[in-house]
């Protein structure tokens, strides 16, 4: 990697708040992302990985284990460019891992969804955050409630994000 490459991303990671140390270490796991054939700019990967720790990696942060998280969420192959799995964390992570998903759940449904239509990254992740935001409004649980699908508990909480859509395509079909 570049050295100039090196030096944004230190950067970029320490304005994201990563103490000295972290910033060594997280520097070393997305340089070997630059080894991978599906990441690309070493900098958008940043970006990313900020998200994914931002939206995921709180209970990592807790214990001092965010930087194996993260090498952990970079390290895998998916069968989707990486730069659009960023663009879906970074634009749908948020809401999701706020509505009780995962990033390994919101990761394997937008692979899914992106293998299955082709859609482009950023319209399936804005798809996401408007379907995700929508399923947990009262007036959206009320109108399937009616439909006899119901997307709370037993303690009337939101299922999760993941439940969600299981329990509408069955119930849907």
């Amino acid at each position: 990697v570049a050295n100039q490459s090196l030096l944004e991303t230190s950067r970029v990671l320490a304005q994201a708040g990563l103490s000295a140390m972290k910033t060594r270490q997280a520097l070393e796991v997305l340089a070997n992302t630059t080894l991978a054939p599906s990441f690309d700019n070493i900098i958008d990967t940043t970006e990313g990985a900020i998200a994914i720790l931002n939206q995921f990696g709180r209970a990592a942060s807790k214990t001092g284990q965010d930087i194996k998280f993260l090498e952990q969420s970079l390290s895998k192959s998916f069968a989707v460019e990486s730069a659009d799995l960023i663009t879906a964390i970074r634009r749908t992570g948020g809401v999701f891992q706020a509505a009780g998903g995962n990033l390994k759940a919101l990761i394997a449904l937008f692979t899914s969804v992106r293998q299955t239509t082709r859609e482009s990254a950023e319209t399936i992740a804005t798809g996401f955050r408007t379907i995700f935001t929508r399923l947990q409004r009262s007036e959206t649980i009320d109108a399937l409630d009616a439909l006899g699908i119901s997307l709370n508990d037993l303690e009337g909480k939101f299922v999760g994000p993941m439940k969600a859509i299981e329990l509408l395509s069955s119930g849907l079909a």
